[in-house]
């Protein structure tokens, strides 16, 4: 994990020295990213409804060898 050396707050995920992920709360304004996929959704709450056009994977999705980006 990355926290903020100020307050502590947790900045991102970290792994093999590099950001995983950003905590959404540290972000002011539009980012302007887009929603690659959606993992582990065979585990979401039944209640919840995932829109968009972003692939599913209902555990973790395949990673190449090359880029640590899945595999389309």
């Amino acid at each position: 994990m990355g926290f903020c050396s100020r307050c502590g707050s947790t900045l991102c995920g970290l792994h093999a020295g590099r950001v995983h992920g950003l905590t959404l709360g540290c972000i002011d304004g539009d980012p302007g990213v887009e929603i690659e996929m959606h993992i582990f959704v065979g585990s979401k709450a039944p209640w919840d409804h995932i829109g968009g056009t972003a692939k599913q994977y209902a555990e973790h999705a395949a990673m190449s060898d090359e880029d640590g980006r899945a595999d389309t």
